[in-house]
């Protein structure tokens, strides 16, 4: 990777300040919670209520207020990173909190989020110099076709990727990651997820050696909602109907065949 001194001197200085940051935020006051209120509906109809973020490790806010958009919320993190040197290792661990509301008639089938950043490895050592990301989506559906019911768990689904020094040496390389959980595979037939609690679980972790420096840091994040619209009750009841009398009249054909 051909990278100019200019570059050189960004990152280093980058992952400086990351370090004085990091020293700082250890002896700050964490900030219990940020909550940025409610957003939407976003079309087709999908509402996010109580958005919440907070952090066991840093101040926040690190991920900042969202952005609605037609398939979900989007952020700008600043300041989201992890960074260490000179043998130090550090974690970042934010969480976001939220609901999920939409009508009876439209269903929440899909939840998703990507991330996106850069990372820099430099220095000597050998691949116990790392940067790593993690994410987790923990999900409770609350509300089936509208009423409400007792609380659903569906599986967490969680993603993971690392880098080390000597696999992926660099500075300011770019990285990504992506997941995705079905809601509506996880529910019986007809039942429609009208109403979910979701917990997001991010985090970043480096780890350095004596002479080497590591660096995380999360530039996008996009939490994504897949909705299907749905039958109301009665056209639900119309269509069964409708299927009992074409097996009744295909039943008498063939009796009198």
């Amino acid at each position: 990777m051909n990278v100019s001194g200019l570059q050189i001197r960004r990152a280093l200085g980058l992952i400086a300040l990351s370090l004085a940051m990091v020293s700082v935020a250890a002896n700050a006051a964490r900030a219990a919670s940020i909550n940025y209120g409610n957003f939407g509906p976003v079309v087709p109809g999908v509402k996010f209520v109580g958005v919440t973020e907070s952090s066991t490790t840093d101040p926040v806010p690190l991920f900042g207020p969202p952005i609605p958009f037609s398939a979900g919320l989007d952020f700008d993190p600043i300041g989201f990173a992890s960074a260490a040197g000179a043998g130090s290792s550090d974690k970042n661990a934010g969480r976001l909190e939220f609901t999920i509301t939409t009508s009876p008639t439209l269903a929440i089938t899909d939840l998703g989020l990507w991330e996106a950043g850069d990372f820099s490895l430099a220095g000597l050592g050998s691949a116990s110099t790392t940067a790593l990301s993690n994410a987790m989506i923990t999900a409770t559906v609350t509300q089936i076709n509208g009423v409400n019911v007792a609380p659903i768990n569906l599986l967490p689904v969680s993603a993971s990727l690392g880098f080390n020094l000597l696999s992926n040496p660099g500075l300011l390389q770019p990285w990504s990651l992506s997941l995705s959980t079905n809601v509506a595979g996880q529910l019986g037939p007809g039942q429609w997820a009208t109403s979910i609690d979701l917990v997001i679980d991010n985090a970043l972790i480096t780890a350095s050696e004596a002479h080497s420096l590591a660096y995380l840091a999360k530039k996008d994040f996009q939490f994504t909602v897949t909705t299907q619209a749905v039958p109301e009750p009665s056209s639900l009841l119309l269509l069964s109907c409708g299927g009992l009398l074409g097996l009744a009249a295909a039943v008498r054909r063939r009796m009198k065949a």
